[in-house]
């Protein structure tokens, strides 16, 4: 089967389950960088060791979550299509530890910000200042953005989900400035692909920004254009914001997904109180 046949086919049978629109959007996308990278035209020639070599491709720019993402289309693909399962032994999920995150400093960030790149500059605050995905900033449109009530719209996000943000002076600044140069029309999306027809690449962001924090004396491997993400639900958090509503800034489904930004820092730790003391004892 020709590689544009098997696309289309797997686009059928995902419309036929009924997946979301987005998974639907994702999956289609996943599967196409997959069947690009192995550079064949016939699908029926892929092996185990294509996807497997294939996701090892992807890790130094791709987070265990979203890596995991793009093992579930790949694995669904050759099951409905391709009609060769994988099992979960020789295609396994990436495992990895739901709360370990890294946070970015004040410091950091503030020469993360230094950038003189208008582009860069609003993409890492939609990350930072907003808790964008690289999804998210990659199908921001010009009309998601409120000015007049300082709030940005996500439409359709992760698991079909939308939800409302603050938009601060800062970030809308930021905004204002990439404007000015890139002049994306009004009615389409605000980062735009290199023919202008479409938005940017999810994964062009995060290489992106993998690149250029890379310059940094603090780089370190496991940096991810996710972990502003991760930079802003932990700031939000300890500086007295509800976890039911960073909740909803976040666009989680669960409060399970949320509870994974309480950690502990050595400051805390010193802080709470010796049980001993509080009762009394000698």
């Amino acid at each position: 089967m020709h590689k544009d046949e098997a696309l289309l086919q797997f686009e059928f049978l995902m419309e036929f389950r009924n997946l979301k629109p987005l998974t639907i959007h994702m999956y289609g996308w996943y599967l196409k960088n997959f069947l690009n990278w192995c550079s064949i035209e016939d699908v029926s020639e892929l092996t185990v060791k294509d996807a497997q070599n294939y996701v090892v491709s992807l890790k130094s720019t791709y987070a265990p979550s979203s890596l995991n993402a793009v093992i579930c289309a790949i694995r669904y693909f050759y099951d409905v299509v391709l009609e060769k399962p994988l099992s979960r032994r020789s295609f396994p999920n990436i495992r990895y530890d739901h709360n370990e995150i890294y946070i970015f400093s004040i410091e950091q960030l503030q020469s993360l910000l230094k950038t003189t790149d208008v582009r860069l500059r609003a993409i890492i605050l939609l990350g930072v200042d907003a808790g964008f995905r690289a999804g998210e900033v990659a199908r921001l449109k010009v009309s998601d953005i409120d000015s007049k009530n300082m709030v940005l719209h996500v439409r359709h996000s992760k698991r079909g989900k939308s939800r409302t943000v603050p938009l601060s002076p800062m970030l809308l600044e930021a905004l204002r400035n990439y404007w000015k140069v890139y002049r994306p029309n009004q009615n389409g999306y605000m980062f735009l692909s290199k023919d202008g027809k479409n938005h940017i690449r999810e994964n062009y962001i995060s290489v992106l920004f993998k690149s250029y924090i890379k310059e940094f004396d603090f780089y370190q491997d496991c940096m991810r254009f996710h972990n502003l993400r991760d930079t802003y639900a932990t700031f939000l958090l300890k500086n007295d914001c509800n976890i039911f509503v960073l909740k909803r800034l976040l666009g989680h489904a669960s409060l399970q997904s949320t509870s994974r930004y309480i950690k502990c820092d050595i400051d805390d730790l010193m802080e709470a109180p010796v049980i001993s003391s509080v009762l009394g004892l000698n």
